[in-house]
């Protein structure tokens, strides 16, 4: 079962962490020169421009949210009802030794996400996937779909209702205005390769993501903290402005759950 192993594991592998903006550390740059990483799904998005303008930061009306999938429990009973008619199972709340068997992969914002009728998302609100589970598979999923969601031309409204309000936000705000139009190459793109969940609790969940780099064998990992705010799983906006900790080269995937792709 993945837990602080798996955050041991891969801090005994990575380089000695560097401070500033993310993509200027030498970690991320490197990664980015020798594999032609472009706006991968998850890690790099947030801050290497997007695919073209972003909106203004309009209000997203969740109220008029249409199912992404079908919701385990609905129609059933299983679960509250919560904000704009979101409704999930949120009973598994161990943590998880496996995926979901009801994952399904779709496209979002150029890169393949998972989803699960279980774990959610299960609404979508315009450009946001909202709507998960209240569980640790719940988090999982978020932490894959949120920053992934920040590479959109709609950024800002996924910002506004999925980024965990405050200072970080704010510089995350100024940071990812000042990347518009910026790009880092057409290279191959990371893809989803596991996870690990490394702390839970029914408040707060810190998420480690394995990516695997551009179509070959090189692995990453990340860690996306995300806390339950206003009835879902938000992201958390670190200091350094970023959704996701330092990208650190990882020797193998057996400390994570990988996805069955």
């Amino acid at each position: 079962m993945p837990g602080s192993t798996a955050r041991s594991r891969a801090a005994s592998e990575a380089p000695e962490p560097v401070k500033g903006p993310y993509w200027q550390q030498r970690s991320w740059q490197a990664a980015a020169a020798f594999l032609a990483l472009t706006v991968a799904g998850a890690v790099l998005a947030a801050f290497s421009g997007g695919a073209g303008a972003p909106d203004r930061g309009e209000s997203v009306d969740l109220g008029s949210s249409q199912p992404l999938v079908r919701a385990a429990g609905a129609g059933g009973g299983a679960g509250p009802v919560r904000r704009d008619g979101c409704r999930t199972d949120d009973t598994a709340t161990r943590l998880p030794v496996a995926p979901p068997s009801d994952v399904s992969w779709r496209q979002l914002a150029g890169d393949s996400v998972p989803t699960s009728a279980s774990a959610g998302p299960t609404l979508a609100g315009g450009p946001v996937w909202w709507c998960f589970a209240r569980t640790p598979m719940g988090a999982v999923m978020a932490a894959h779909v949120i920053p992934t969601q920040m590479s959109g031309a709609a950024w800002r409204s996924v910002v506004q209702e999925q980024v965990v309000p405050g200072r970080s936000r704010d510089f995350l705000v100024s940071l990812r205005s000042a990347a518009d139009g910026r790009r880092t190459g057409d290279g191959p793109r990371s893809s989803y390769a596991g996870y690990a969940v490394n702390d839970y609790s029914s408040t707060e969940a810190r998420v480690q993501l394995l990516l695997r780099a551009g179509g070959g064998t090189s692995l990453y990992s990340t860690e996306v903290v995300l806390r339950w705010h206003d009835g879902d799983w938000k992201a958390v906006a670190q200091p350094d402005g970023s959704l996701f900790s330092d990208l650190a080269p990882t020797a193998n995937g057996g400390s994570f759950e990988l996805w069955r792709l």
